[in-house]
Order: C-alpha cells, then sequence, then structure tokens
C-alpha cells in the first residue's frame, strides 16, 4: 500500500506539474496543415488595416494631408538646403526632405504653441516666456545635432579616406577601371565614405554619367580633401591623363596633411593646458605647499 501510495502521489504530481507548465500533446499531421496553411495565407486588404492601431487609423490620413500641405507650400529651395544637410549627415533616419521640412515646423511652431496653451493658466507673461524658451530650443537643439553630426561624419570621411585612396591606386594599377576599383572598395571597407562611393556606383549604373556623380559626392560631402579628389578625378578622366598617378599623389597629400594637422595638435596642447594648470592645478599645490607656513606664521605673529 505505501508502494502504491507513492506512485499514485507521484504521477498526480507530474501530471499537475506538466499541466501548469503547459507541456502538451504533439500536434497531428491535421493541425500542422493548418499551421501551414495559416502561414502561407496573405492577409486581406482589410485584415492589413485592421492590424495597425487605432491612433494611427484615425490620425494617419489626417497627419498625411497635412504633412502633404506643408510640403507642397513650402518653397523648392527650402527642400533643396534640407536634402542636401540630411545627405551631409548620411541620414541616419531615413527620412526625406519632406519629414525633416515637417520636424522643423513642429519645433519651430507647433510645440511653442503648444507649451503656450498649456502654461497660459500661470499668466501671459509667463506663458509667452516659455514659448520663446521652447521656440530657441526647437531651432537650437536640431541644428547643434545636425552640426554635430556632420562633424563627426567629416572625421569618419578624413580618416578613412587615405586608406581607401590606397585601395583605389592598388586596383587601378592592377588592371582596374576605376568604376571597378569603387566596386572593391565598397565590398572591402565599411564606414561614411564606402557607403558614399556606393551611391556613386548605383547612380551610376543607372545612366548618370560618371563626372556628375562624383560631383554630387562633393555637394554631399563637405569635406575639402573630398572636393579635391574628384577635381582631380574627372579632369584626369577629362584629359586622359592615368588616373594611378592621380590617386597616388591625392593619397599623398592627404596623409601630409593628415600629419600637419597632428602636428599642429600637438603644438596647441601646451597652451590648452596652461588654463586648467592656472585656474585648478595650481590653487591646489599652492594650498597644500603654502597652507602650512601660513599657519605656523599666524600662530607666530597672532598668538594664536
Amino acid at each position: 500500500m505505501p508502494i502504491v501510495a507513492a506512485a499514485f502521489a507521484f504521477a498526480s504530481v507530474t501530471s499537475l506539474a506538466m499541466y501548469f507548465l503547459g507541456i502538451k500533446r504533439e500536434p497531428s499531421v491535421k493541425d500542422r496543415l493548418e499551421q501551414i496553411a495559416d502561414l502561407g495565407r496573405v492577409p486581406t486588404e482589410r485584415e492589413q488595416e485592421l492590424s495597425r492601431p487605432l491612433v494611427e487609423r484615425i490620425f494617419g490620413p489626417v497627419a498625411t494631408k497635412v504633412a502633404g500641405f506643408v510640403v507642397s507650400i513650402t518653397p523648392k529651395n527650402v527642400m533643396e538646403a534640407a536634402k542636401l544637410k540630411l545627405d551631409s549627415i548620411g541620414n541616419p533616419w531615413k527620412m526625406s526632405a519632406g519629414d525633416y521640412v515637417i520636424l522643423r515646423v513642429v519645433t519651430l511652431l507647433i510645440l511653442p504653441l503648444g507649451v503656450f496653451l498649456i502654461t497660459n493658466k500661470i499668466g501671459l507673461g509667463k506663458a509667452f516666456l516659455f514659448a520663446l524658451v521652447a521656440a530657441a530650443l526647437g531651432w537650437v537643439v536640431p541644428e547643434t545635432m545636425m552640426q554635430s553630426k556632420a562633424k563627426h561624419r567629416g572625421k569618419e570621411i578624413q580618416r578613412d579616406l587615405p586608406d581607401i585612396l590606397d585601395l583605389l591606386t592598388v586596383s587601378v594599377e592592377a588592371g582596374l577601371g576605376f568604376d571597378a576599383a569603387l566596386v572593391k572598395v565598397v565590398e572591402r571597407k565599411k564606414g561614411p565614405l564606402a557607403d558614399e562611393f556606393g551611391i556613386v556606383l548605383r547612380e551610376i549604373r543607372v545612366g548618370k554619367p560618371r563626372k556628375d556623380a562624383l560631383r554630387e559626392l562633393s555637394e554631399r560631402v563637405t569635406v575639402d580633401d573630398i572636393t579635391s579628389l574628384v577635381s582631380a578625378v574627372i579632369q584626369a578622366d577629362q584629359l586622359g591623363v592615368g588616373i594611378s598617378n592621380i590617386l597616388r599623389i591625392q593619397a599623398e597629400q592627404v596623409r601630409t596633411k593628415r600629419r600637419q594637422q597632428a602636428e599642429e595638435a600637438a603644438m596647441k596642447a601646451p597652451i590648452k593646458m596652461l588654463f586648467p594648470l592656472v585656474f585648478f592645478i595650481f590653487p591646489t599645490l599652492f594650498v597644500v605647499l603654502l597652507g602650512p607656513a601660513i599657519i605656523q606664521i599666524a600662530e607666530t605673529l597672532l598668538g594664536f
């Protein structure tokens, strides 16, 4: 009897554990076929629409119409400037020029208006002041972020440029054309400059002339070395000069310029270190070195 009771208890506990842990029987062939049929079925347009969140379904069409209206009344030069600014930072958010213009409208107009309406209860003067602060932040913060990203991206491009020029030079001297050498760069290198050369290759493949694609590259990447490289390559292509020599000269110039910048930064370092020394380190040293002497003089002369 004790053995039977123990076996019954073990079976009961095991069954309960399997039930609570969700251990189920293996699905049958019919169940599997139904699952495969559900996976292969394409949902209808109504099902896709109903699967979207309720807020998106309600406010999505209105937001699309408002955005289209804002983009339609925006001057063409503003749209081109917005596109150029996004291209200069690599467009990490995958925004269009219209999206960027709408974002700027929201941060400069709608956000201050919302702050004014929310803070209106504490007084018109304070609400207007808060709205001005919100407008200033809406103008400064996005521009600062864009400039910071553009500067960081420019530094990465300048860092990668000599190595990429060396790879281009070796590829061209090995018998490849300039376009095929760009393909090798895109395949072997990673980074913003390789991505920009990938854009150049895609534009050339769809029929755009090489010089136009390179000029657009120099417009997107606001780096002096890239502008010089593009001008040299276009000129060599027009005059029929060997492009390998041009690339080698460009690589040497870029490395020389980088070395000069490093020497300049090293010469500026002592001047930059002077201010922390004067305002932070020297006062601490004076307190440590002269403090005991001042205390002894005070005790001797003043009788403390």
